[in-house]
This record gives structure tokens, sequence and C-alpha cells, in this order.
């Protein structure tokens, strides 16, 4: 990773494992280094805390979920199936090793405190990718009252939130699944002067 020197990336890498194996709040800098295989001055050398390390394993997860994605979008044709790779790589995965940690209504607070710094950049990102991705795979032009924005917002904004209010795994997939399908709906309505499109959208 280009910000990261080796040192840092072993260290990022660590505490990732210790977040998952024992939770966030009862890691310790210790358990990181021992993880590591560094001193624990090694890891001041380079963070200046437990709170910066996890935001670093996010921007991590970050752009390895990225990577995973753009690679599961060249091999896919159809709308539907980059759809379904942003949610499977996207917020399945994140909800599965989120809930697998032993204090993850911890560190998901944890992670809402530093999301403001780091969402943004995130939010920019994946709003860019999705839209060159429709912009490629659709006809050019939309309906007067949707716009291509229009339709990224709602399919990311949802899809990112789909998370709040589910109780497991299964619930989640529905919500994405319905989430979807309504994204290819409001595609096909703007570009239904296009029939062509369809071919490119199914379920």
């Amino acid at each position: 990773m280009n910000f990261m020197t080796e040192n840092s990336h072993m260290i990022v890498t660590a505490a990732a494992n210790m977040f998952a194996r024992y939770g966030y709040s009862k890691t310790t800098m210790g358990d990181i280094a021992a993880e590591a295989g560094v001193a624990r001055q090694t890891i001041y050398n380079a963070f200046s805390g437990k709170e910066e390390i996890l935001r670093a394993v996010c921007r991590k997860e970050g752009e390895d979920t990225y990577a995973a994605v753009m690679a599961a979008w060249a091999d896919a044709e159809a709308i539907s199936e980059k759809l379904d790779a942003f949610h499977l790589f996207g917020p399945i995965r994140w909800f599965e090793a989120v809930r697998a940690t032993p204090d993850w209504a911890v560190l998901m607070d944890g992670l809402n405190k530093i999301s403001s710094e780091e969402m943004s950049v995130i939010s920019h990102q994946w709003r860019a990718a999705i839209t060159e991705m429709l912009q490629a795979d659709t006809p050019q032009g939309t309906a007067a009252s949707l716009s291509l924005h229009d339709i990224v917002d709602f399919f990311y904004s949802t899809s990112l939130n789909a998370k709040y209010g589910v109780d497991d795994i299964t619930q989640l997939r529905a919500r994405l699944a319905t989430i979807k399908v309504a994204t290819l709906v409001l595609l096909q309505e703007s570009s239904a002067v296009h029939p062509a499109a369809s071919d490119h959208m199914s379920p």
C-alpha cells in the first residue's frame, strides 16, 4: 500500500487480526505488537494510538474492497452482476466481518466516530466508479426527471445504510436484493427511449 511503510502494513494487518479475534476495546497495543512481531515503540513510531490504527485498518479494508470489486467488474458483463459484486464485497462482507467481532457494537461506535474523516474520500471514489460503470454500460441520455447522478446516489446511499436495523445476514441480503432491483428499474426508466439498454440490466 502506497501510504504505508512495510512496518506500518504489518502493524495494520496484525491489528485487524486482533480486533477480529478479541474486539477493539479489549485489544491492547501490546497485543498488536506481539501479533506483528515488533516492539511497542515501533508501533508508536508509526501511529499515535489505537484509534489511528483503527482508522488505518478501515482505510486498508476500503482499498481492498475497491480492488476486489474492480476485479469482479472486469469479469462481469451485465449491470446486475456488477451491482451484486458491489454488494457482496462491500456491505455483505463488511457486515459479516464486523458481526464476527466480539464487541462489534463498540467497534461500530468507534468507526462512526472516525467515519467523518474518511467517508468523504471513500464516498467520492465509489460514486465516481459506479457512475463510470453505468455510463459505460447504458446508453447516454436520461429522462429529464431522473439523472444518472440521482440513481447512483440512491444505489450507493441505500446500499451503505442497508445494514442498519437488520437482525442477520439473511435480512441484509434481502434488503440489498430489493435495492438492486429498484436500481435496475430506475435505470430502465431513465433510458426507456433506448430499448437496447435492457439487454445489460437483467436482474
